[in-house]
């Protein structure tokens, strides 16, 4: 999991709450330094605050998803009112979480996430079977027909 938000003791404390509850944690108050850590390592989980000065939390989401394209971004904001909410559901690929919250909010949207994630992971692995299966399915019927024609 990776936790981005400029200021250092928001990191600390979601880092702490996180890291109590088994998670490996990538603490970050630099966007620029979490998206090089994105870039660097597999991850499920990204949050993020919305609001930092050099680059909001939505710009990080879109980076980091374009890094690993199926890593979920639960996003914190205080900014409810003038927050483009739409724009980080549209995909099914994030969360919005609005302060203030309670850290048992954060751990159940965390547990949904890894739960989301495990779901995800299923239907990939059952898309890639299916696939195998398809492929050699096609494979025995062109040897079967071309047994057929080379025996005229």
């Amino acid at each position: 999991m990776l936790i981005v938000d400029d200021d250092p003791s928001i990191v600390k404390l979601l880092g702490r709450v996180c890291a109590g509850d088994g998670h490996e944690t990538a603490l970050y108050s630099v966007p620029e330094q979490a998206l090089q850590h994105v870039a660097e390592h597999p991850l499920d989980l990204l949050v993020t605050d919305l609001a930092m000065p050099s680059m909001d939390g939505i710009t990080v989401m879109r980076k980091a998803q374009q890094l690993q394209p199926s890593l979920f971004t639960l996003i914190i904001t205080g900014h409810a009112g003038a927050f483009p909410i739409e724009d980080v559901l549209i995909d099914g690929n994030a969360d919005v979480m609005f302060k203030p919250f309670h850290m048992n909010e954060l751990r159940a949207r965390i547990a949904l996430a890894e739960r989301r994630k495990k779901v995800i992971d299923a239907l990939e692995d059952e898309r890639r079977a299916l696939q195998t299966v398809s492929t050699e399915m096609i494979q025995g019927l062109q040897t079967e027909l071309a047994e057929l024609r080379g025996g005229r």
